[in-house]
């Protein structure tokens, strides 16, 4: 497959496949999979203090992924890494490509 660089987050739909990158507890080169569960995500709801729609998925987003690509199965960054509710497994959050690009 070609690597396609940035994708467009609003193209995402829930149920698609999705690759999280990271570096988590400095393992590296760590790659975890899932499906994107909701693609604007009130982050209002999770406790953010700014008015910011996130992506949710199942795939594991733990400490030090944070910050790393979210990926679609054709290698496009649809979103970037960011946070995991703790204590509960299968559930992470990622900002959307385009807010990122905005």
């Amino acid at each position: 497959r070609r690597v396609h660089g940035l994708g467009q987050s609003s193209q995402v739909r829930v149920g698609e496949w999705v690759i999280a990158l990271g570096c988590p507890l400095t393992l590296q080169n760590t790659v975890t999979v899932g499906i994107v569960s909701a693609t604007a995500r009130d982050g209002m709801d999770l406790g953010l203090s700014n008015k910011v729609f996130v992506m949710q998925t199942d795939a594991a987003i733990t400490q030090g992924s944070s910050g790393g690509p979210l990926v679609n199965l054709d290698g496009a960054v649809i979103g970037i890494n960011t946070l995991t509710v703790m204590g509960v497994s299968g559930i992470s959050f990622a900002i959307p490509i385009d807010l990122a690009n905005e």
